[in-house]
């Protein structure tokens, strides 16, 4: 009880402080706009793909510079030395610091959420409360980490050096700021030892990636775990006075606090497949592509948008091999996997647009046939835009697809020059391109998975049709599916 009332009243006193209003709810709001308009440039899928990273960056900077600086700014000025006397213990400090923090987080979040849905119309198909439980498991979190720092610190010089040390790392090389897929691999490595990509990675599984919270079990349970030894560490080497100092021999136990991220790290990094999902994980909500993707000029490894609805199913029951024939409904199906995606190079800072739609008079007669159209402009390093299909059952999971040879589709268009662009474990960072040129009348395309330079389709990733240079394009493509033989190769 006595840390409740403590932290009602830091909480009272924090609201009556300008400073501590502004920071708390106007400045997160600054960074959620600039991250929208400029990194999201306004696209609801990609301003939800960076909310969870202007959260992560609001409760680092809580914890660190408010938290960890408030109690030593605290302990410098005397204030705590006027509750050694009451019967309060060093355990009810940390707790009331720890609940003031969180009641002044919560809202603020409410805010950014509310921001992000009304202005830039961010899709809201999160899980509250699985929002709710990442919120409140990362400032638990991190609140620990600030109040470590600001029992270890003796001055507030010094504890802006700790603070600042921290916070730049957490930030930069965790995926808040710049998504891992877009880091080297080296760093990415090097951010499986950092609590923030955890945090982040959390974020961004459930919110846009539409994933349970079940499955950032591990990501929560680091941060758990990490939020108990820093808030058991500041408890241990809580002062009252600013005289009294720490032996060198109990400020070694912070380094206690290291034990989670370090274990954890090496065992991502012995562990590749699951350094990979979260390259995936980012690949499939932004749509970016792929680290150090290369491809020939005008065609690229794509972005991906909103994703059209796809059938449930497994590759068990495709026994014709057909991906879709675009004759069901007026949105896109698939028959297995992920489904279609739309892709633009918008989130690596590129102008080009690219749609989708279903449209009559089909390959063959068919009722339907998938027309996509747009236009790539110059302005990103690679420019691109097109449509996509993810046969795993999410974006960018690779699938065994090594009972089939060769990918056929029908095609028709402007005549300008298109690209089938073939990602597989095997290629690597670097997909497999082919090119075909659809003109004005239907016509068959084959292409042998061999044809696919450095391809494998034991572990296909995505297949995408995207235009083949710079200008408006517009193609259809129709019956697209895999083929067990190849009857012949090319086109007919």
């Amino acid at each position: 009880m006595a840390g409740l009332r403590l932290a009602l009243m830091n909480l009272r006193l924090a609201l009556r402080t300008r400073a501590a209003l502004f920071f708390s709810f106007i400045f997160p709001l600054i960074f959620l706009f600039a991250y929208a308009g400029i990194f999201a440039r306004g696209i609801p899928t990609v301003v939800a793909f960076f909310f969870g990273p202007v959260v992560v960056f609001q409760i680092i900077s809580a914890s660190f510079f408010g938290l960890g600086m408030q109690s030593v700014m605290l302990r410098e000025r005397g204030s705590l030395r006027r509750y050694r006397l009451a019967p309060i213990g060093p355990g009810a400090m940390i707790v009331a610091s720890l609940l003031a923090n969180y009641l002044l987080l919560l809202p603020a979040v409410a805010l950014m959420f509310a921001c992000g849905v009304f202005v830039f119309h961010m899709p809201a198909r999160v899980n509250y409360w699985d929002l709710f439980v990442i919120v409140t498991v990362g400032d638990f979190a991190f609140a620990g980490f600030g109040l470590t720092i600001g029992s270890l610190a003796d001055t507030m010089q010094e504890a802006s050096v700790y603070s600042n040390l921290a916070f730049f790392p957490l930030i930069f090389l965790s995926g808040a700021t710049i998504p891992l897929a877009q880091l080297p691999h080296w760093l990415q490595r090097a951010a499986a030892f950092l609590p923030a990509t955890y945090l982040v990675n959390a974020f961004q599984g459930v919110m846009p990636g539409n994933g349970s919270l079940t499955q950032q079990g591990p990501e929560l349970a680091v941060l758990l775990v990490s939020g108990m030894f820093g808030l058991l560490l500041a408890a241990k080497l809580f002062r009252w006075e600013k005289e009294e100092r720490i032996p060198t021999r109990r400020k070694l136990w912070a380094a206690v606090f290291a034990v989670p991220f370090l274990l954890t790290g090496i065992w991502m990094n012995a562990n590749p497949a699951t350094l990979a999902s979260w390259d995936q994980l980012f690949q499939a909500i932004t749509a970016a592509p792929r680290p150090h993707a290369a491809a020939p000029a005008g065609t690229a490894a794509p972005a991906a948008a909103a994703p059209a609805p796809a059938a449930t199913g497994s590759l068990g029951s495709v026994g014709d091999g057909i991906i879709s024939d675009f004759d069901e409904g007026a949105t896109p199906v698939a028959r297995f996997g992920a489904g279609w995606q739309v892709t633009t190079d918008a989130i690596s800072g590129g102008r080009s647009q690219a749609e989708m739609r279903i449209v009559g008079g089909g390959a063959q007669g068919s009722r339907g046939a998938l027309e996509i159209s747009g236009v790539v402009r110059a302005g990103a390093p690679q420019p691109w835009a097109g449509a996509g299909f993810f046969p795993g059952f999410e974006a960018f999971t690779p699938t065994d697809l090594s009972a089939f040879r060769a990918l056929s589709f029908w095609a028709k268009g402007d005549g300008k020059a298109a690209a089938v662009v073939l990602f597989t474990t095997a290629s690597g960072a670097k997909p497999a391109v082919v090119t075909f040129r659809p003109g004005p009348h239907w016509e068959r395309f084959l292409f042998p998975f061999r044809s696919f330079p450095g391809a494998d389709p034991h572990g296909v990733e995505a297949i995408f049709f995207v235009a083949g240079g710079l200008g408006p394009f517009q193609f259809q493509i129709d019956s697209v599916r895999l083929l067990a033989t190849v009857p012949h190769a090319g086109t007919r």
